[in-house]
Formats: C-alpha cells, sequence, structure tokens
C-alpha cells in the first residue's frame, strides 16, 4: 500500500479523479436546486429536467467504457485512455461556462446535460488506467482512486451547498470548470504503462 501511495501516476491519477468528482457531485446533487433557485422553474418542471443530466450520464459512462477499450486496443494504452480524457474534460469545463452563462434556461439544462455525460466518459478511462498502473495490486491501487473520487465529494459538496445558500452559483460552477480542465491536464502526467515498462526493465537487469 505505502508502495502504491508513492506511486507518481497513482497519486496524479487519484488527484485528477478528485477534481473531477467536483464536478460529478456539482451535478448529481445540486442540479435541481440551480433550476429552481436560479432558473426559476416550478417543483414539478425543476423535476422532471433534473433527470436529464444524469440520463445523459448514463449514456456518457457506456460510451467512455466502450471507447476506452476501443482506444486501448487500437492506439496503445497510454496514448487510448489518455485520449478521451483530455477531450471531454475540459469540454465538461467549457458546458458549465456555458450554462451558467446561458440567457435561456433550457439551453442551460442542455449544456448541464452534456456536461455530465462528458464528466462520465470518463469512467471507462480512469478504472481502466489503475487497473494497468496497480498490475498485481490493482484491487488496492482501484481503493486508493475511488477515495480521491469520494474525496471531491467530501469536499466539494459543502463548497457548493454554501456557495448555493449565497445563490453564487457562478462561482460554484466556475470553480467547476477549473477543476475540469485541471483533471484533463493531469492525465498528461500519466502514463499507464510505465509500471509495466519499468518491471520488464527490472527483470531484463536481474536476468
Amino acid at each position: 500500500m505505502w508502495t502504491l501511495l508513492k506511486d507518481r501516476d497513482v497519486l496524479v491519477l487519484t488527484l485528477s479523479y478528485l477534481c473531477m468528482n467536483y464536478v460529478f457531485y456539482l451535478l448529481s446533487t445540486f442540479v435541481f436546486l440551480y433550476l429552481v433557485q436560479e432558473r426559476h422553474f416550478t417543483l414539478l418542471e425543476g423535476g422532471w429536467l433534473a433527470a436529464a443530466p444524469p440520463l445523459a450520464a448514463a449514456v456518457g459512462a457506456g460510451v467512455g467504457g466502450y471507447g476506452a477499450g476501443e482506444l486501448g486496443r487500437r492506439l496503445g494504452v497510454r496514448r487510448g485512455l489518455r485520449l478521451i480524457p483530455l477531450l471531454s474534460l475540459p469540454a465538461a469545463g467549457v458546458l458549465q461556462y456555458l450554462a451558467v452563462d446561458a440567457v435561456n434556461a433550457y439551453f442551460a439544462v442542455a449544456a448541464l446535460a452534456l456536461c455530465y455525460a462528458c464528466v462520465e466518459l470518463n469512467e471507462g478511462p480512469y478504472w481502466a488506467a489503475i487497473m494497468h498502473i496497480g498490475r498485481a495490486d490493482a484491487m488496492a491501487a482501484s481503493g486508493v482512486l475511488n477515495t480521491g473520487g469520494n474525496l471531491g465529494g467530501v469536499i466539494g459538496i459543502p463548497i457548493v451547498g454554501y456557495l448555493a445558500e449565497h445563490h453564487a452559483w457562478t462561482t460554484a460552477f466556475l470553480l467547476g470548470t477549473l477543476l475540469a480542465v485541471a483533471s484533463g491536464a493531469a492525465w498528461l502526467l500519466v502514463d499507464p504503462e510505465r509500471a509495466r515498462a519499468q518491471g520488464a526493465a527490472a527483470e531484463a537487469t536481474t536476468a
């Protein structure tokens, strides 16, 4: 376990997942409140419209899992698993900005739904990457990653709750924009094949 906690790829990927999950918990927990409080939908209409982002997220998660596998096979693990996060996480950041800045409330709902889909596209790449990094210790490495993801909620929910109480939704979403972009950029520092290469080099040295 201590070896994993000192592993650069495990730590960077976990930090990236933490940042992404601020956006996840923002969307999964606060969309209904945002639509009613800030966009002034009725409770009934807000409830119906708040179902759109989770439905889009479900589609995104399935597409992302399939895409991660296909890209990994065609482009190699390192390039293939990076591609989706490097594209979709900055896109999620932009969509948050567009949602909070939109004049039309229905456009904001559509932007939030697409944003949630972009976030969930990355579940497959994250979990595939941590298994490649952890190798024989994949279960323990996955536990570290999952802890980081949960910390995104532990940290993010009180922040967004405080901002929502003060009607500072723009700040909440712009913070999400910054964290989504940072989460994607962190993938440039992650190499899921590094552990395999180092293991092969060590075996060659001892042979």
